[in-house]
């Protein structure tokens, strides 16, 4: 390629593209790579303060923006996603499942230490939907050479960017509180029953149980040999003495992984393990709160993840839900530690 004036490239192919801004109105693509300046595009030109453009000259001797974002996003992209078109020289890297998507910090490195290239993922463990743009790649100048476009393309191949889909599973609920369990105070775990629907969970069976170690426990155990893959257990986590859901489950004979977690709202958690089923203790926050530590772990199970004291230890960073007046989780930092 090669630059010119703005009045000399009448006739000429335009060798990228060119973006127009005008603030708080748009941002967009005004003239495409490839198109054959018109008298009537100069005046335009000019207005968008461009003198000079750049013209294809000749045959290409390196790969464009978009042919490079193109085989970059190509070679790190896995069976789960999809490319969207090449715009201002940008690819967007779009999921085509529910799941939930794994970011390799140290690739991700790798592949930006590459001269000229540029890779953007969205936070490890983000959960997402089909369509949703998890990465984004392109390179800096127009053009790049095939050498530093092939070693992007090694590192790509390595695995940067992953989609573990969500598998279909069954939720058992666990409600406990004797003032529940005898009537004295409604039900109000519809709430949670909700929460669990939105995650796409079906709800094999709900059992209200009184304060007691021995019920806890018959119940846990009840509905996991009904076949439920995941059970939810709601309040009994404090320092109260009537609350006995630990115990309860502890009576099962299943592993506790974590008691307790950095993660507000939340921190009363309780995660345990048995018969390959993982057993989540929700404290009462979730029949106050919109997004809890529940809401971070039952993606992560639905994905086939296996969830370790390290793992909650970690949510520290960022475990603090902010409690916006217009909640958009889980497109925040809440849940994404490492």
């Amino acid at each position: 390629m090669k630059k010119v004036n703005v009045e000399d490239a009448v006739g000429l192919v335009l060798a990228h593209d060119i973006t127009e801004i005008i603030p708080g109105e748009k941002k967009d693509v005004a003239f495409q790579r490839g198109r054959i300046i018109e008298r009537g595009d100069v005046e335009h030109l000019l207005d968008m303060g461009k003198s000079h453009i750049f013209v294809t000259d000749g045959p290409e001797r390196e790969v464009h923006e978009d042919e490079a974002g193109k085989r970059i996003a190509t070679a790190a992209m896995d069976g789960n996603m999809d490319l969207a078109p090449a715009k201002e020289g940008r690819i967007n890297i779009k999921s085509t499942v529910d799941g939930l998507v794994r970011v390799n910090l140290a690739r991700l490195a790798e592949i930006n230490r590459v001269r000229d290239v540029l890779f953007t993922a969205v936070p490890d463990r983000y959960p997402v939907k089909p369509g949703d743009v998890i990465a984004a790649t392109r390179i800096v100048p127009l053009y790049i050479p095939e050498s530093l476009l092939q070693e992007a393309e090694a590192v790509g191949r390595k695995g940067i960017v992953s989609i573990r889909p969500f598998a279909r599973m069954s939720v058992g609920l666990v409600v406990t509180g004797t003032e529940v369990a005898t009537g004295r105070i409604p039900d109000a775990s519809a709430r949670v029953e909700a929460k669990l629907a939105g995650h796409g969970l079906e709800l094999k069976g709900k059992r209200l149980v009184r304060d007691e170690v021995g019920l806890i426990r018959d119940a846990v155990l009840e509905l996991i040999s009904a076949g439920s893959d995941i059970i939810v257990t709601t309040s009994g986590l404090s320092v109260d003495p009537d609350d006995l859901t630990k115990e309860g489950v502890e009576a099962t004979g299943a592993r506790i992984i974590s008691y307790g977690a950095p993660v507000f709202p939340g921190a009363m958690f309780l995660v345990a393990r048995l018969k390959g089923r993982y057993i989540l203790g929700a404290p009462a926050c979730v029949y106050f709160n919109t997004h809890t530590m529940l809401d971070i772990l039952l993606p992560w199970i639905m994905a086939g993840e296996k969830v370790t004291a390290a793992h909650v230890r970690k949510l520290a960073h960022g475990g603090l839900c902010l409690h916006c007046d217009v909640c958009r989780y889980p497109k925040c930092f809440f849940g994404k530690g490492r």
